[in-house]
């Protein structure tokens, strides 16, 4: 990934779907919030959930192509190919942290 990013970002787009769930406390508040592909996801266990579900249905790879960083904030462009309908896409991830792990992220097109 890049050396720019939070460290809880930087784990989060490095480490794959299906070795992400034990990581979750450490990367997300307990009061975390996913918005992705129209859900929402409130707290660990439903990120888990989540996680764990995306890692089931689908193979893929991220590659970052761009960031931005304001503030509390990381905007992350990445390009993600594999095994799902439309692959390749390019996805922007908007990180907000709080005390060094992710607070909200919200993934979109």
């Amino acid at each position: 990934m890049t050396n720019d990013l939070p460290a809880a970002v930087n784990t989060y787009l490095a480490t794959s779907k299906s070795d992400l769930s034990p990581l979750l406390g450490e990367l997300f508040t307990d009061d975390a919030v996913v918005h992705d592909d129209g859900r929402t996801y409130h707290g660990l266990a439903a990120i888990r959930a989540w996680t764990d579900s995306i890692a089931a249905g689908f193979n893929f790879t991220r590659t970052v192509t761009d960031t931005t960083l304001i503030g509390n904030a990381a905007i992350v462009l990445t390009e993600v190919a594999g095994d799902f309908p439309g692959s390749p896409v390019d996805l922007h991830h908007h990180f907000s942290l709080a005390e060094d792990k992710i607070s909200a992220l919200t993934i979109c097109t």
